[in-house]
């Protein structure tokens, strides 16, 4: 399974986000937040297949959560994102 993620700076911290589970994280830094949400893929995933709900794994990101996380309405700098691939496999 591959999925898409998101790291955004948020303050002091970093915010991570994975488009096609709807799983988040933070962190100190971008390495910190992309680590956290690695986990919480894992653990998500893990679940999920325990509960024998496989076919439930895959809920993305609601359109407008997604938008609120990339362009906040307190921010009205220009950026860039770069999309972050993570592969994944589970039993």
């Amino acid at each position: 399974m591959e999925v898409t993620c998101f790291v955004k700076r948020e303050g002091n911290q970093y915010a991570s986000l994975c488009v096609e589970l709807d799983v988040a994280s933070c962190g100190k830094s971008k390495k910190e937040a992309l680590e956290g949400l690695k986990r919480a893929i894992e653990t998500y995933i893990e679940y999920m297949v325990s509960e024998g709900r496989r076919n439930d794994i895959y809920r993305p990101v609601p359109m407008n959560e997604l938008k609120s996380f990339l362009f906040p309405e307190d921010e009205t700098d220009e950026k860039s994102f770069k999309a972050i691939p993570l592969t994944f496999q589970y039993a």
